[in-house]
């Protein structure tokens, strides 16, 4: 589907009729004087009386000098307000009641009190309105206007043709439609100019390339929202890249000749880049005039401004034998130094052109704000004129600040460009990102040139991104956010507040990014969080209302958004997104069967939500990356609630609430991911993308605390024999801190069956020893046993296909008769001991009679009836359940047969967390859950138990729904230092043995808030390759996201800090990037050469450490390394050290 054009023509027709830059305004008789909005927010606007309407006849004067784009949307402007005739004069004035002065007019701008656009910086502009007295009797009976004393003036005053175009698209935007549909101008005086010297795009991503009618109307939208720079650098182009020798074929130079006439047009800046630094001899004169034949053969084509592109190349190795004897060993400096001679080279053509702009470069060490050899060749070798791309302080940044901006321009000795990874997505496969353009600190203009977005491989839906670069590169000091995206939505959806709605719903599905927005639909995620708080704490809860209107926003996206380049290319996302939301809607209706009890609407919700998933997960975007995922929309948010309901579900019904996961520390070798390690298929494995390092794992989490038995680790296959751990232990934790071996293994297949009793949520087999062959893994099966150990066995007849799965919890596995039963058919669930069973219940399809077994005699309890049977046991002690078949009914199929115990504890209770730290004092709070066992609502009440002195609620008395539970907060607060246990008590209303959990509470000093590391002389044993941007120094830098240290690659490394002077130091927080320490001391030293260890963490698990210390007097804080968790070195974001208060 072609693209709709945006030109500043058709812009200017919409803004009149409809005023998509602004939101909607009461009528004019509804306000004494309506507010003004342009967009870019304008350095000065203010209002000048109330204005005045449109007439049929306008004047318009022009000059010698006047842009003719601005004055063609000038033009269409007043047609669409309602002008009949546009009386033009060529400098003249045209005594109309109303006149429109393009290139300004001093006297008028006297009699209106304007100052001209004298002294306004480059693209900057005057834009006034207002009435002045005409003030000639004998003039006015030969006037074109109305029989008033007072005649009304625009005045558009551009300091160059570029700010008279701006003053045009600011007029576009002001002119209103008042009551009965005549058109207002107010009154209004506008000085107004860019703080940013370039603003745009850089087509630089990987993956589908846009089409030639996309850059055109991307070039259309630039113009139109004041952006001025277009930098061609797409990684399809041959010719750009891999051929950036050779000239381009006719066909392609003509398009690229469009492409700069367009520009032209549209007063953007069309920016040719080359990147030659895959093959470039940079000691070659050949290859430097190759280089600047391209650029010129572009310079003939109209193109005024170039860039220089060394990005993604390896700078540490030479093209050619000449670099080497010119420039010396590769390295760095040498690097800086022999690009800087090449791209000098260009800047010193472009100067002797004489109307070429300062030449770009895209250096190859792009980002960060560390000084480097390479950095330093640039600074001292590079042509000051030349203009330095940079991303930030990495390559996606989450935020770049001022300082870092400062910072970068004194690394570089060079103007600054931010060349903004924002909102492209060749790294995100399966987004589209539609987020908020945050998280750069208003004022970066005070240290850069511009800012430039590399854009989407979708065009249009770049322009949500793109509208917000138009108003931070503009104006960056008034910049907001969430104020710019709306704006941009307002525009998208032709004004109309339904479809804004829409749209501000769905980008919420698609604004993750893991950067600039680390959170997953951040809109929607607290709204699930509330109803599973209020769901769990029995309060009423629905999202029903959420769902509904996530689901209709597509549809109102499709019908109510014009641009139809959007829809196409945000066509898999809007699908995706309509398909999510249906299964959230259906996923609450399995809750409300739950709540209603009834099983069999449940199961035939279930099977809805699952379609509905897997279309939504079939949905693919045909452009390369995309295509090789489903559209990823609001993921970790909605797909949760879907799968969460269906826990609920899954309770209630007795069978597997969720089937276990699987993580490692290894990374991936293509599509052989780690969730193929315990598919139940060993044809299919897991491959590593490395060799097995001292300490790497691979965990199977059961998601709950569960009985386990037989554990097999399959390595290795057959056209890779050697791939497999050589040496290995088995270990279980219930709580994935605490962790016990039971087993050994050096071979590929590795089996152990865990000693009886054993109950684990976690399974993990670590590394020992580490080998050189990758690590292929088959399966990693974790057998569970029933909580009372009772093990189900299934026999029976007709024959059929996987008897077992009758019995294994998993509802999407069945049993299913290969025929139509005959006589004395039955199908029979053995129990390995005698229980007490409450209910039967039938999950699947067939005509039976289902049978009990007690006491070695069968009874009938009832029959099969639909694909949901439940029938009540009264209590009965059983040892077998069978479905006897009636002879010649249609095949059966069985999914599952639920035997729901009456014999065991009715309820349990759990704790999270299990252990924790807090302060003396401080009130802290862990939640409760409390689940029932039974197929039936289970009443009785909640007590906490705790040391004497320690404050804990009263008891109380609670009512725990069937297959769900109920969370609920513990506050307790303990008055003195030491350690304690906290009992949390259910007590079953009918008289059976209560139950309890236990958190164990080590209570420490309080400590102050200050971090009294920060910026303080720290050192370490040693840095990741002697990187500087690795130091010890960042660990104690106050960025816990940014900078960090980073050690080699060895086990007894360390790091530590000098204070400022003796301190009593309560507790050291550890922030550790992915690369943890799981066995670390914390010492002390009073000299920084003897020390004393102080605290010991033993098989830690990442993440943010707090670890408090008893009384000392101490100096220097050192974090001593023991066991590594990965195959890396350590790696700490910040570590914090507090003062005992």
């Amino acid at each position: 589907m072609a693209p709709t054009r945006f030109s500043a023509t058709v812009l200017a027709a919409t803004l009149v009729a409809s005023p998509l830059f602004i939101l909607p305004a009461p009528a004019l008789a509804d306000r004494d004087r309506p507010e003004v909005r342009i967009s870019p927010v304008p350095q000065q606007l203010d209002r000048k009386g109330d204005g005045f309407t449109l007439p049929s006849v306008v004047g318009l004067v022009r000059t010698t000098r006047t842009d003719p784009q601005a004055e063609a949307l000038v033009r269409k402007v007043l047609q669409d307000a309602g002008v009949r005739r546009v009386k033009t004069t060529d400098g003249t004035d045209p005594r109309t009641g109303v006149t429109v002065w393009l290139d300004g007019n001093q006297g008028i701008l006297d009699r209106l009190r304007v100052k001209n656009a004298d002294g306004l910086k480059a693209e900057g502009y005057v834009l006034a309105a207002g009435e002045v007295d005409d003030g000639d009797d004998d003039d006015r009976r030969h006037n074109d206007h109305d029989d008033d004393d007072d005649r009304k003036h625009i005045v558009l005053d551009g300091v160059d043709a570029r700010g008279t175009y701006y003053a045009a698209l600011s007029f576009s935007q002001i002119v209103e439609r008042g009551r009965g549909g005549k058109a207002r101008v107010p009154g209004v005086e506008v000085r107004d100019w860019p703080l940013m010297r370039y603003r745009g795009s850089i087509e630089g991503f990987y993956g589908a390339p846009w089409t030639h009618q996309e850059r055109l109307d991307h070039l259309d939208y630039l113009g139109a929202h004041k952006m001025n720079t277009y930098e061609y650098a797409p990684k399809d182009d041959p010719y750009h890249r891999d051929k950036w020798r050779d000239p381009y074929p006719p066909d392609k130079l003509a398009q690229l000749g469009e492409l700069v006439t367009r520009a032209a047009k549209s007063h953007v800046d069309f920016t040719f880049a080359l990147s030659p630094g895959l093959t470039m001899c940079y000691s070659s004169a050949d290859d430097v005039a190759k280089l600047v034949a391209k650029f010129d053969s572009v310079y003939a084509l109209g193109g005024r401004a170039f860039t220089v592109a060394l990005d993604d190349i390896d700078h540490t190795r030479w093209n050619c034998a000449g670099d080497q004897e010119k420039y010396g060993a590769p390295g760095g400096y040498a690097a800086g130094k022999a690009q800087s001679d090449a791209v000098n080279a260009v800047q010193a053509w472009a100067k002797a052109k004489g109307d070429v702009q300062p030449i770009q470069v895209v250096p190859t060490e792009f980002s960060g704000v560390e000084d480097s050899p390479y950095k330093k060749g640039i600074r001292e070798q590079l042509d000051p004129q030349v203009v330095v791309q940079w991303t930030g302080v990495s390559v996606v940044p989450g935020t770049i600040k001022k300082g870092d901006a400062a910072k970068a321009k004194e690394l570089y000795g060079h103007e600054i460009l931010i060349w903004d990874n924002y909102p492209v997505n060749d790294y995100a496969v399966g987004r589209l990102l539609l987020g908020a353009y945050d998280g750069r600190e208003p004022g970066l203009s005070e240290h850069v040139a511009g800012v430039v977005s590399n854009p989407m491989n979708q065009a249009s839906g770049s322009k949500v991104a793109l509208y917000s670069f138009a108003d931070f590169g503009w104006n960056d000091k008034v910049f907001e956010p969430e104020a710019s995206r709306q704006r941009a939505f307002h525009e998208l959806a032709g004004g109309k507040q339904d479809v804004v709605r829409a749209l501000t719903d769905f980008a919420d599905l698609n604004t993750y990014n893991g950067t600039l927005h680390a959170v997953q639909a951040p809109l929607l995620a607290p709204q699930v969080a509330k109803f599973w708080a209020d769901r769990q704490a029995g309060r009423p809860a629905s999202l029903r209302a959420v769902a509904e209107r996530l689901a209709a926003a597509p549809e109102i996206i499709r019908r109510g958004v014009a641009d139809e380049a959007f829809l196409s290319e945000a066509k898999a996302w809007l699908d995706a997104a309509e398909l999510w939301a249906r299964a959230m809607l259906k996923a609450h209706d399995a809750l409300d069967a739950v709540s209603a009890g009834d099983g069999a609407a449940g199961l035939a919700v279930r099977r809805e939500v699952l379609d509905l998933v897997a279309k939504a997960k079939a949905v693919r975007d045909l452009r390369w990356p995309h295509s090789v995922s489903f559209p990823l929309v609001g993921d970790g948010v909605v797909d949760v609630f879907v799968t969460d309901a269906l826990k609920d579900l899954h309770r209630w019904l007795g069978v597997n609430v969720e089937r276990p996961a699987v993580a490692t520390t290894f990374g991936t070798t293509g599509g052989n991911t780690i969730d193929r390690a315990i598919d139940g298929d060993p044809a299919t494995y897991f491959w590593s993308n490395r060799s097995p390092n001292a300490g790497d794992t691979v965990t199977v989490d059961l998601r709950a605390p569960r009985l386990i038995g037989d554990v097999a680790v399959l390595m290795s296959k057959a056209d890779s024999p050697e791939d497999y751990i050589r040496g290995g232990v088995l270990e279980h934790s219930a709580d994935g801190s605490a962790w016990t071996e039971f087993g050994t293994g050096n071979t590929a297949e590795v089996r152990v069956t865990a000693p009886a009793g054993t109950r684990a949520r976690y399974v993990r087999y670590r590394v020992t020893e580490a080998a050189v062959p990758w690590l292929v893994l088959r399966e990693f099966s974790v057998a569970t046993l029933d909580e009372s150990g009772t093990a189900l066995t299934v026999t029976g007849t007709p024959e059929g296909t996987g008897l077992p799965a009758a019995v294994d919890g998993d509802l999407d596995t069945s049993w299913a008769a290969s025929a139509a039963p005959a006589e004395g058919d039955a199908l029979q669930v053995a129990f390995s001991t005698p229980r007490i069973v409450d209910r039967v219940a039938v999950v699947g399809t067939g005509r039976a009679d289902v049978q009990v077994r007690a006491s070695g005699e069968w009874r009938s309890i009832g029959a099969l009836a639909g694909p949901y049977t439940e029938l009540d046991m009264a209590d009965a002690s059983i040892d077998a359940v069978r479905l006897v078949w009636t002879a010649g009914s249609e095949a059966p199929r069985i999914a599952e047969v639920v035997p729901h115990y009456g014999d065991g504890k009715p309820a349990g209770v759990s704790v999270e967390p299990a252990a924790l730290d807090t302060v003396a004092g401080r009130a802290t709070t862990v939640k409760a859950n409390v689940v029932t066992n039974r197929a039936a609502p289970v009443s009785g009440a909640v007590s906490v138990i705790a040391p004497e002195g320690w404050t804990v609620p009263a008891a109380q008395q609670v009512t725990v729904p069937r297959g769900g539970g109920l969370v609920l907060p513990v506050e307790f607060t303990a008055p003195r230092v030491g350690k304690g246990t906290v009992k949390v008590v259910f007590t079953p209303a009918g008289g059976d043995e209560a139950v309890s959990a236990e958190v164990a509470v080590s209570v420490h000093r309080p400590v102050a808030p200050g971090n009294i590391a920060l910026n303080r002389p720290a050192s370490a044993s040693s840095v990741e390759e002697d990187l500087p941007h690795l130091s010890a120094k960042f660990a104690f830098d106050g960025d816990k996201g940014a900078t960090r240290w980073s050690s080699v690659r060895s086990d007894d490394q360390w790091i530590q800090v000098e204070l400022a002077q003796a301190t009593d130091v309560g507790k050291v927080t550890l922030h550790w990037e992915s690369a943890y320490g799981a066995d670390y001391r914390v010492e002390l030293s009073t000299d920084g050469v003897t020390w004393t260890p102080a605290a010991e963490v033993v098989d830690g698990d990442g993440g943010t450490d707090e670890i408090y210390l008893e009384a000392n007097s101490s100096r220097f804080v050192r974090v001593q390394g023991v066991r590594r968790a990965t195959g890396f070195g350590y790696s700490l974001w910040e570590m914090e050290v507090h003062a005992a208060s």
